[in-house]
C-alpha cells in the first residue's frame, strides 16, 4: 500500500478512535501497537491496574522504573538507567519538564483523561527535538467519537486501620458533531494522610512514629479543554487548554542515617498550558504544526523544626519559582517512491525566575533569572526495500543559546558567562519482517543531553561552584529487538547496550575543597535486556515483563548510579468468574538498586515485592464497581531509604460510562 494512502487511512481511523492523534509522533508513522520502536500503555491497561498517577502507570512497563525521591517529595522515573532530566516527557507532543532543572513530579499527573502513553527507549523520533538522550514519554489525551460520550468516576482509599485517607473523582465529557468535536475533562484527588506498614518501628533520633506518616497531605485538581475541526480529507486543527493545580506536604526522613532532616512544604505546584496544532494532508504527504505556551509555578518553604512554625535559623526560607516555555514545531512528511521522508524544526524558549520571599514582611525579591533558546532541525527517512525489509536513518542538529544570566549571589560571579551548546545526533535502524506476525529490529542511535540551568548555575545552597562551560553528555545506543505475535499471545524481547561519554558528575572543587562542582568527568555503560509476554482470551488476561539493567561507571567504579533496580518484575492476571464479576491481581518485584546514605556511602536497597488485588463488578456495559487492596501483605518498603511508602490500603471505585 502506498504511504500516502496509509496516511489518509490513519486520518480516517482517527475519526473512529478515542485518541488525540495530532499529539502523536511515531518513528514509522504507523499504528503504535505495530511499531517495533514505541511501546504503549492504553487507558484500558491504566484502569486494569488501577494506576492513579502517571508514575504508577509507567512503573508497570519494562525498562521503566519509578523512584520516589523523599528529599524532594517527588515521584520521578528512569528509562534504562537514565533519570527524568535526560528523558523527553511530552503531553500531546508538548514538552512538560521544568526549564530550570528538567525535573518533574509525576505523581501530580492523574490518569483519568489519558487515552494512552507512548514510550520510546533509546531510539526515538528526531521530530521530538532536543534532549531525548534516555528516551521519550508522550502522554496522549482523549478525543470524542460520538455525539455525546463521557465517563464519571468516584473513589476512596482507606488505610489499614479503615480510616479514610484519600478521595478521588473525575469526569470527562465529549461531543462529535459532523466535522467538529470538543472534549472537557476534570479530575480531583485529595489525600489527608497515608499510614505506614505495621512493620515500621521508630528508630532513635527519628521524628516519625508508628502509624500515620507525618506531613503526607496532598491535593491535586486539573481541568482541560480542547476543540477541533476535521475536514473531509482527514486534515485537522485543534486548540487546547489545561490548568493543573496542586499542593503537597513533604514527609520528613524517618531514619537520619539516610538523609539530613529537612522540614519543607510546597504551598502550591501549578501548571498551565495553551496550544494550537493542526495537520494538512497533501495527497502523498502532510504538513503539521504546533505552537504552545506552558507555565510551571511553585513555591517552597523551609522551616526550622518538625513543628513547621518558625524560620529563625539559616536553613529557614521562603522561595517562589516562575518558569515558562514558549515553543513551536513544524513538521513535513512526504512519500518519494520507496522512501518516506520527514523533516522538522523545533523551537523552544525557556525562562526561569526565582524569588526570595522575606520571612516576615512577605516582600519578594528576584534572586535569579535565566533564559535559554533551543533550536533543533532534523530529518529522518524510511526506505522500504521490500515487504520484509526497511532501512531507517535520521540526523538532527540541536543548538542552545544561553540568552540571559542574572544572579544576585556574588560568589564566583566572574565565572558566570553565556555559553552555547550544539550537537549532531545521527541514528539508523534495520527492520526485518519475515511474516506478518514477526518483526526484528537492529538499531544504533546517538543522543545528547544539554546540561540544564541548574547543572550550570546552581550553588546548592552555597555548597557548590557554578560551571556554565559544562559540555553535553553524549550517549550511543545499540539495540536488538524481536517482536512476535502467536495468536492471542504477544511477546517482545529487547537487548540493549548504551555508552555514555562526558557524563556530568559532582566533584571536589580543586581551588576550594570545601565546595563541589559539576564537571564532565564520567563515562557509563548501560546494558541489559527486557522480556515481555501478554495473553488474552475470552475469560483470561495475563502477562508481565522482566527487566535486567546493569549500569557501570567506567571512570570511577566507587561512584554508583542510584535508584536503578538491577532486576524488576511485573506480572498480572485478570480472570472472568462469570456473573459480570472479574478478579484482577498484580505483583511487582524490585531488587538491586543502590541508595546513598547521609554520609555518602552506598547501600543496596532491600528487595521488596508488593501484591495488589481487586474485584470488578460490571452489571451493565455502562456501570462498573470495584473494591480492592494495594500492598496486600502490608510490606514495609521504600524507593528512597528513610522515606517509607504506604502500607496496606483498601480502595473502592464506581464508574459510569455514557
Amino acid at each position: 500500500m502506498k504511504k500516502h494512502l496509509l496516511l489518509l487511512s490513519l486520518a480516517a481511523s482517527a475519526v473512529l478512535a478515542d485518541t488525540f492523534t495530532l499529539g502523536q509522533i511515531n518513528v514509522l508513522n504507523t499504528p503504535i501497537k505495530e511499531s517495533p520502536f514505541e511501546e504503549t500503555i492504553t487507558s484500558e491497561s491504566i484502569a486494569l491496574h488501577n494506576s492513579e498517577t502517571l508514575s504508577d502507570a509507567l512503573d508497570n512497563m519494562s525498562g521503566v522504573n519509578q523512584d520516589v525521591q523523599g528529599g524532594r517529595g517527588e515521584s520521578t522515573l528512569y528509562i534504562r538507567g537514565f533519570d527524568a532530566r535526560r528523558i523527553g516527557v511530552f503531553i500531546d507532543g508538548i514538552p512538560v519538564y521544568v526549564p530550570y532543572d528538567g525535573n518533574f513530579d509525576y505523581d501530580r499527573f492523574l490518569t483519568s483523561d489519558i487515552a494512552q502513553i507512548d514510550v520510546s527507549k533509546g531510539y526515538s523520533s528526531i521530530l521530538y527535538g532536543a534532549n531525548t538522550m534516555g528516551g521519550v514519554v508522550n502522554v496522549i489525551s482523549k478525543r470524542p467519537t460520538k455525539t455525546l460520550e463521557g465517563n464519571i468516576k468516584m473513589g476512596m482509599v482507606l488505610d489499614s486501620d479503615g480510616d479514610l485517607s484519600r478521595r478521588v473523582g473525575s469526569i470527562n465529557v465529549g461531543t462529535r458533531q459532523d466535522h467538529m468535536y470538543a472534549q472537557l475533562g476534570a479530575v480531583y484527588s485529595d489525600q489527608n494522610h497515608y499510614r505506614l506498614s505495621d512493620d515500621y518501628t521508630q528508630v532513635a533520633g527519628s521524628v516519625q512514629s508508628e502509624g500515620e506518616r507525618l506531613r503526607s497531605e496532598a491535593e491535586d485538581y486539573k481541568v482541560s479543554f480542547k476543540t477541533g475541526y476535521i475536514a473531509d480529507d482527514g486534515s485537522e486543527i485543534a486548540i487546547g487548554y489545561s490548568n493543573q493545580n496542586g499542593k503537597k506536604q513533604q514527609p520528613p526522613v524517618s531514619d537520619p542515617a539516610y538523609s539530613q532532616a529537612k522540614y519543607w512544604d510546597w504551598p502550591y505546584w501549578d501548571k498551565e498550558t495553551v496550544f494550537i496544532t493542526g495537520q494538512k494532508n497533501l495527497g502523498s504527504g502532510y504538513l503539521k504544526a504546533l505552537a504552545y505556551y506552558d507555565t510551571i509555578e511553585n513555591s517552597l518553604y523551609s522551616y526550622d523544626n518538625i513543628n513547621y512554625t518558625t524560620m529563625n535559623t539559616a536553613k529557614g526560607f521562603k522561595s517562589r519559582y516562575d518558569d515558562y516555555s514558549a515553543g513551536a514545531r513544524l513538521e513535513y512528511g512526504v512519500e518519494l517512491d520507496k522512501n518516506f521522508m520527514s523533516v522538522a524544526a523545533n523551537y523552544k524558549k525557556d525562562v526561569h525566575e526565582g524569588y526570595d520571599i522575606h520571612k516576615t514582611t512577605g516582600v519578594e525579591t528576584m534572586n535569579e533569572n535565566y533564559e535559554d533558546t533551543t533550536l533543533s532541525l532534523g530529518v529522518e527517512d524510511i526506505y522500504t526495500l521490500s515487504s520484509q525489509w526497511q532501512i531507517l536513518g535520521g540526523l538532527s542538529y540541536d543548538r542552545r543559546e544561553a540568552d540571559k544570566l542574572y544572579d544576585t549571589n556574588t560568589a564566583y560571579l566572574n565565572m558566570l558567562t553565556l555559553e552555547t551548546q550544539s550537537a549532531y545526533n545521527p541514528q539508523a535502524a534495520v527492520i526485518y519482517s519475515p511474516d506478518s506476525s514477526t518483526k526484528v529490529r537492529a538499531s544504533v542511535s546517538q543522543k545528547t543531553y544539554m546540561p540544564s540551568m541548574k547543572d550550570r548555575y546552581s550553588r546548592r545552597l552555597n555548597s557548590a561552584v557554578p560551571n556554565p562551560e559544562l559540555e553535553n553528555e553524549v550517549s550511543t545506543h545499540y539495540e536488538l529487538s524481536l517482536q512476535k505475535q502467536l495468536g492471542t499471545l504477544s511477546t517482545r524481547v529487547n537487548a540493549f547496550f548504551t555508552r555514555v561519554d562526558d557524563a556530568i558528575q559532582s566533584v571536589v572543587y580543586p581551588q576550594n575543597t570545601a565546595y563541589v562542582q559539576n564537571q564532565n568527568v564520567g563515562s557509563f555503560d548501560h546494558r541489559g535486556f527486557e522480556a515481555e509476554m501478554n495473553y488474552k482470551s475470552d475469560g483470561l488476561e495475563a502477562g508481565g515483563n522482566y527487566t535486567y539493567i546493569s549500569v557501570k561507571n567506567r571512570t570511577d567504579e566507587s561512584v554508583k548510579r542510584i535508584d536503578v533496580p538491577r532486576h524488576q518484575l511485573f506480572t498480572y492476571a485478570q480472570i472472568d468468574l462469570g456473573y459480570n464479576v472479574a478478579i484482577n491481581a498484580d505483583m511487582k518485584l524490585r531488587k538491586g538498586s543502590y541508595e546513598q546514605k547521609a554520609d555518602k556511602s552506598y547501600i543496596i536497597n532491600p528487595t521488596f515485592t508488593t501484591f495488589d488485588l481487586k474485584a470488578v463488578f460490571s452489571p451493565t456495559k455502562a456501570i462498573s464497581a470495584e473494591i480492592g487492596v494495594k500492598n496486600l501483605t502490608d510490606k514495609l518498603y521504600a524507593y528512597d531509604l528513610g522515606f517509607p511508602m504506604a502500607g496496606r490500603e483498601f480502595f473502592a471505585n464506581i464508574g459510569y460510562n455514557f
